[in-house]
């Protein structure tokens, strides 16, 4: 019932809705049901494919780029964001090379709206992420989420920065964790990677398989049903599957290889880790090192990953020319640190979305540089693409900016920023360089707008000392939020 509970939650329905959900789920499966994914726009596919065919890249000058997004890590994770327990040596010495952003944002305080965001550049209603989290098929929230005619699969329409980049001529990799789709149509090689190795979703869900490619190469035999997660490793699902403590080594191990392949074409590697999401696992050599517990531990390992990844590009010739780009999917769950911030993962106060960004690129951008300039990961893609001087689609809203001059001067190139509800297809807050304000909804627990500092840990109401910022931040969420209500899609033509 606890679960059922958790489940409930997660997909904001009530409990007995859930469980009829969940009976009907049973009986379609009994009698199986065809399901043949989200409903395509084929104008919009057909304007994708015509836009990736005409692509070329105008740019003489390609560099390599390597991306490390971590699952759940804080802002206040990392030593480096003075964690006084955790030690990140590795991670903190590529920042000392490069940029440390402390206001860089993801766009969704859980994984899958954050990663669609990511490669596409578009807030998550635009990519039918918005209602939390993507569940395996056969998963009761997955069958749930059909029946409720939610996506459950990143619609093919999409246009992802894997698909660009290896239409201009990039070598495309992903090692790690996917959780933008399970079925076949809809795995990273259909969406711009020439290979993938890793897992579908996270690493509490079930059945937790891996990949090589569309081969499954681990097979999960652990015991459970419909229902089942492991959230916690002390209750591990008994059984045979993946040795989770083996993980990270794996995904470590697995990048590397495809960085000693490359040859002279460019390439573009993602490693989205499983960790530091729940259950914690880290390898044998650092369990019990740490000073941050069994959390503190995965952490390290991830260090300890991210070094060995630079210490290959250095050894390969690669460091100088490869742009490395380091940070986070959402913020913190409960075992992370959110640091100053109030808040966690799940929630638009500033713990749930602020999270950690590290960029390196020798000779482009300043070593030892930091900023509090305004970003979001819906930027990586249109600021990739503006490195190379190639153009953006036309047919659809990129929510994203080009913040190369974040990047290489510290520039702000956002005058506001939105924050995303997990229950929600629309902003619940808005923030500028002094002041954030929160909507007035049920998912954000208040019952009237809400302004504070954004330096204030979001402790205090301010709208009486404040007037005008209240009055002109409500404005624009409002505006904000019947844009996308009366297009969420974000298509420019129709």
């Amino acid at each position: 019932m606890k679960l059922l509970r958790l489940t409930a939650a997660i997909i904001g329905i009530p409990i007995v809705v859930l469980l009829i959900l969940a009976v009907l789920s049973l009986a379609m499966r009994a009698i199986y049901v065809e399901y043949s994914g989200p409903a395509v726009s084929e104008k919009h596919l057909q304007s994708k494919l015509e836009y990736l065919q005409a692509m070329e890249a105008s740019s003489e000058d390609k560099f390599n780029i390597v991306l490390i997004f971590f699952d759940d890590l804080g802002w206040g994770d990392l030593s480096s964001y003075d964690n006084s327990l955790i030690d990140t040596p590795q991670i903190d010495q590529i920042a000392t090379q490069g940029l440390r952003m402390t206001n860089f944002y993801s766009a969704s305080p859980v994984c899958t709206p954050s990663r669609a965001a990511l490669l596409t550049g578009r807030f998550p209603a635009r990519t039918r992420t918005d209602r939390h989290v993507f569940f395996n098929d056969d998963h009761a929230i997955g069958w749930a989420r059909r029946m409720l005619g939610l996506a459950n699969e990143l619609p093919r329409e999409e246009i992802t920065l894997a698909e660009v980049l290896q239409q201009v001529g990039y070598q495309t990799c992903m090692v790690g964790k996917w959780h933008l789709g399970t079925r076949e149509g809809y795995r990273p090689t259909d969406f711009g990677f020439d290979d993938w190795y890793g897992v579908l979703y996270s690493n509490d869900m079930y059945p937790l398989d891996l990949y090589d490619n569309d081969e499954v190469i681990i097979k999960d035999k652990r015991q459970g049903g419909f229902l089942a997660s492991e959230r916690d490793e002390w209750s591990p699902l008994p059984g045979e599957g993946i040795d989770q403590t083996n993980l990270t080594r794996m995904y470590t191990s697995k990048a590397i290889e495809f960085l000693e392949k490359q040859g002279d074409d460019p390439f573009f590697l993602f490693v989205p880790h499983s960790f530091p999401h729940v259950p914690h696992y880290a390898s044998s050599e650092q369990a019990g090192r740490s000073r941050g517990g069994t959390y503190g531990d995965v952490v390290e390992d991830l260090d300890r990953s991210t070094g060995e990844i630079m210490q290959a590009l250095t050894r390969l010739g690669l460091d100088q020319n490869t742009l490395v780009i380091i940070t986070s999917d959402n913020g913190a769950d409960y075992n992370g640190s959110a640091g100053p911030l109030r808040g966690r993962k799940q929630e638009i106060l500033e713990g749930g979305q602020r999270v950690p960004m590290i960029v390196r690129w020798p000779e482009r951008v300043p070593a030892g540089s930091v900023t509090d300039a305004m970003a979001m990961n819906t930027d990586i893609m249109p600021t990739i693409l503006g490195l190379l001087d190639l153009d953006l689609p036309t047919d659809r809203i990129i929510d994203g900016k080009n913040i190369s001059s974040t990047l290489t001067k510290g520039e702000s190139n956002h005058d506001l920023l939105y924050y995303f509800p997990t229950l929600n297809p629309l902003p619940g807050a808005v923030r500028d360089d002094q002041f954030k304000l929160t909507w007035a909804t049920g998912d954000t627990g208040r019952n009237r707008e809400h302004l504070s500092y954004i330096s204030g840990a979001e402790a205090h109401e301010i709208s009486n000392l404040h007037p005008e910022a209240f009055e002109r931040l409500k404005s624009y969420l409002k505006t904000k939020r019947e844009e996308i209500a009366a297009n969420p899609r974000g298509w420019q033509i129709e």
